[in-house]
């Protein structure tokens, strides 16, 4: 199902015709389309043995695309440059008609709604399993998030976030090679001292719009870290359990279905 809570509109989609199968499934919607029309993307996986290691990991065997104006699902095998293994609990981020998603492999995977176009960019820092990498969308810009401490994860000391912007000429499909040193990544932010590692959990989104960031932390808040003025504010406080799912997604609205008409007003970030 393909909902919208603002309105209670929902779609229910047809069944894909299997079952059984580990799968993970993302919402590709462009609000800045005029248009209503959405893809859902299904990736189905076993487990497998990858090449960098002897241990087993769930890669993706097989592809299911939904698409709103067909109302029907085509299904595919993955035709990236390697296996893939997907960060499950992480976002996928839909712009430019493509799903970017985070692997285990250290890559970006990239995808079309059409299954035709295929690419892997690999991150600006390499991420091992277990990283707490986050990729979002910012000001119509694709946004990698790295937290991590130097030092391990026995120190004491604070985290060390850096910001990376994605280039738009990676959607430059004409472009047959793209050069290992990750050229296609700009550097936006870094700082430090401001995460104080005991009570930092990950990085679960970013401002649609403004230079904000915003984390969770173990003392169940909510915090949003202005990465222009280097200040943060407590935002929301949650539920003491939220941590036993570690699920948090982004709010698409669809704005052409506002009724601006004095009900309801847009307001502009600050």
């Amino acid at each position: 199902m393909v909902s919208n809570p603002a309105t209670g509109e929902y779609t229910l989609l047809p069944h894909n015709g299997h079952a059984g199968n580990s799968s993970i499934a993302y919402l590709g919607f462009d609000s800045g389309a005029s248009t209503r029309e959405f893809h859902v993307f299904e990736f189905l996986h076993e487990w497998s043995r990858q090449n960098w290691g002897s241990k087993k990991s769930l890669s993706v065997i097989a592809v299911r695309i939904y698409s709103s104006e067909t109302g029907a699902w085509v299904e595919m095998e993955p035709q990236w440059d390697i296996q893939v293994s997907l960060c499950f609990g992480q976002p996928g981020v839909f712009r430019k008609g493509c799903l970017n998603l985070l692997t285990y492999q250290s890559v970006l995977a990239i995808v079309d709604t059409e299954g035709v176009k295929w690419r892997t960019i690999l991150l600006p820092m390499f991420a091992a399993k277990g990283f707490s990498g986050f990729i979002g969308e910012s000001a119509g810009r694709l946004l990698y998030i790295d937290s991590r401490d130097s030092q391990g994860y026995s120190s004491n000391r604070s985290l060390t976030i850096s910001v990376y912007v994605l280039s738009a000429e990676i959607y430059n499909w004409d472009v047959s090679h793209l050069d290992d040193e990750c050229m296609y990544w700009n550097f936006l932010h870094k700082f430090s001292n401001a995460v104080p590692k005991k009570k930092f959990l990950k990085v679960i989104g970013v401002h649609p719009h403004a230079n904000l960031i915003f984390m969770a932390y173990s003392n169940n808040e909510l915090l949003a870290y202005d990465l222009d003025h280097h200040e943060s504010t407590i935002v929301y406080h949650l539920d003491h359990d939220y941590r036993a799912f570690m699920q948090f997604f982004p709010y698409v609205t669809l704005l052409s279905c506002l009724p601006l008409d004095g009900g309801i007003r847009l307001a502009t970030p600050n």
